[in-house]
């Protein structure tokens, strides 16, 4: 006499399901601090760019460009440490 093991036909994503929940929630919890750079690197940038075209504007040729280049790291530094310091 041959005798069958009893297959569970229940499906198998429970495995597969935690694990893409848990990727999820990791890309989700790491996007904030992947984007900081581009974050930083634009905003100095758009501060650098409108002193320069306030000097060309106002003719004054290093002033404006300087105060812009501070309010950028200033901005850059404070949208760092809100990104940074976020409770999770």
């Amino acid at each position: 006499m041959v005798r069958f093991a009893a297959v569970d036909a229940s499906p198998v994503t429970q495995g597969p399901d935690k694990q893409s929940r848990d990727w999820t929630r990791a890309l989700r919890e790491a996007g904030p601090l992947l984007a900081i750079g581009t974050t930083l690197a634009v905003t100095v940038l758009l501060g650098l760019g409108i002193g320069y075209w306030l000097d060309g504007k106002l003719g004054t040729r290093p002033v404006f460009f300087l105060v812009g280049a501070g309010l950028g790291l200033f901005a850059a530094g404070y949208q760092f440490f809100k990104t940074v310091a976020r409770p999770r």
